[in-house]
């Protein structure tokens, strides 16, 4: 007899277990939504934090009488970045009545988490248009679909002729070696992403993520000015099941934009995704954001889906009570 139970979150073996699925539902090729390994990585390690995990990380698993081992058939994160949550279901159980289940407890975990998170509304972050079975999913609990003046898109690009992006003169490029190299890269993205904490805060908490299980230097690049500054940078990801490779995040320092260093940094990106395996390389981003638009779409990225934003009310526990 088949039982789906799920739980909480316990320790880094069920991250390999979650990353499995995502990418065995990639190979499967059944139009669901399945976001890259490496976005997993991503949120649950910047900075790491196992408390924090499995508070926001829940599993469905399946028991069967005649299995040794229970069968993971679906998780769900609570993003810490982005305030949304996420369901993503095996290959097996997509489009299934014990799928709609699962869904419905989803939901209610969602809604208590985001009670306790001080959220109003839930939201999913990787929901594609050709999900129909999403789609209706969240119009029978409730969910609302968002309108947008321009549709985000998943962008794609193959790995077969890349681009001959010049490094411009006294500009270097490179993976993080050292704690001073990861102060450099940390650098960028404070500046880039506009941090409201303070420079050695952030690079603290960036120490983190590098002394992290999931941290490959090789695959944290960043431009190093002519003066020794962290100019531009990305984090590259692996699926080799799949063989793509994920761009999370790029970014470039306020001091260094227009000068094409975005491109030189991604190239270098490529390049190390192409020698690893990897067949194509993906990235998503705010459409909004025109310099971004503009770099992806140099390099050679197109448009091969596109998010659809869905939202529904959290109501709160004294309206519950």
């Amino acid at each position: 007899m088949m039982k789906i139970q799920s739980r909480p979150y316990r320790d880094p073996t069920d991250r390999v277990r979650m990353r499995q699925l995502l990418m065995d539902g990639v190979h499967a090729q059944i139009g669901a939504s399945y976001t890259h390994p490496g976005c997993l990585d991503w949120d649950t390690h910047v900075p790491p934090d196992e408390q924090e995990n499995r508070r926001n990380l829940r599993l469905w698993e399946r028991v069967d009488d005649d299995c040794e081992r229970p069968i993971l058939e679906a998780w769900a994160i609570f993003s810490r970045h982005e305030k949304t949550f996420d369901l993503f279901v095996s290959p097996a159980l997509y489009d299934t009545p014990a799928h709609e289940g699962v869904m419905d407890e989803y939901v209610a975990w969602a809604e208590a988490r985001a009670r306790e998170a001080g959220v109003k509304q839930i939201s999913p972050f990787w929901a594609m248009g050709h999900d129909t079975v999403l789609a209706r999913q969240m119009k029978a609990r409730g969910f609302a679909v968002v309108p947008v003046d321009v549709a985000a898109p998943l962008f794609e690009r193959p790995l077969d002729v890349l681009p001959d992006v010049p490094l411009p003169a006294g500009f270097t490029v490179q993976g993080v070696h050292t704690l001073d190299d990861g102060r450099l890269r940390a650098q960028v993205t404070h500046g880039a992403f506009k941090s409201n904490d303070e420079l050695d805060d952030y690079v603290a908490e960036y120490a983190k993520f590098i002394g992290s299980a999931v941290y490959e230097g090789e695959h944290d690049l960043f431009v190093r000015s002519p003066c020794g500054r962290g100019a531009s940078a990305c984090c590259i990801w692996f699926d080799s099941l799949n063989a793509i490779g994920l761009f999370e995040p790029v970014a470039t320092h306020p001091d260094f934009q227009r000068m094409g260093l975005g491109k030189v940094v991604m190239a270098e990106g490529l390049r190390r995704m192409k020698a690893a395996g990897m067949r194509r390389a993906v990235v998503g981003f705010d459409p909004n954001n025109v310099a971004a638009l503009a770099l992806y779409t140099s390099m050679g990225f197109r448009a091969t889906g596109y998010f659809v934003f869905y939202r529904k009310d959290v109501e709160s526990a004294a309206t519950l009570a």
